[in-house]
């Protein structure tokens, strides 16, 4: 999969959810990516207020955000390790990223991990 790609099939997921909303500022894709499990949700925004939608997430975009997360962690320009991303998706098509290390949701799956290896 290509770097194109990957932001090429983040844009369609958003598209895709918010394809019955007619009007919307941005639309959002929070990603949560931990090894082997990726978790979406999505939303939208309209006149400051943001709706939750349904994700239409699949494989592909499983496939993609773990590419995006080794790209980012191996290749330059490297960013900090993150377990969380908002992908913001605009009406002119241009879009933001953004990485986020959430130590919470860390610690909870390494506890998880721990008590089902005892």
């Amino acid at each position: 999969m290509e770097n194109i790609d990957i932001f090429l099939t983040l844009k369609e997921v958003v598209k895709k959810s918010i394809s019955n909303i007619e009007k919307w500022d941005k639309a959002l894709l929070y990603i949560k990516k931990m090894k082997g499990n990726t978790g979406f949700e999505s939303s939208y925004i309209y006149d400051g207020n943001e709706v939750k939608i349904d994700t239409t997430a699949n494989y592909l975009t499983h496939k993609a955000v773990t590419k995006l997360y080794d790209i980012t962690q191996n290749e330059f320009p490297k960013h900090k390790d993150w377990n969380r991303a908002i992908f913001t998706l605009f009406p002119n098509n241009k879009f933001e990223m953004e990485y986020i290390w959430d130590e919470e949701l860390q610690q909870e799956v390494d506890g998880y991990n721990n008590s089902s290896t005892t």
